[in-house]
């Protein structure tokens, strides 16, 4: 299952979850604090604390300050053929 690692706040999120909707794609929303150094457990896992970050089994795709296009390249590669 798909983890996606946002704020419902975050203007680069939103199109994330979007996409997701769009295509129809179930995912476990995860919710993260506004201040970067408490993102802990992204950190733990990106090795950043940028958001949108995806997790996709053993794929992950770290956030980027200010972007969201990796998460849904990734998302559009992935998924969008088969819809």
């Amino acid at each position: 299952m798909i983890k996606l690692y946002q704020r419902e706040t975050c203007p680069y999120c939103k199109p994330v979850r979007e996409r997701l909707t769009e295509l129809n794609i179930s995912y476990i929303n995860i919710n993260l604090p506004k201040v970067r150094e408490e993102r802990k457990q992204l950190i733990d896992i990106t090795g950043n604390p940028y958001i949108p970050s995806l997790v996709d089994e053993e794929i992950v795709i770290p956030g980027k300050e200010e972007s969201y296009k990796d998460v849904l390249e990734y998302i559009n590669r992935k998924f969008s053929k088969h819809n």
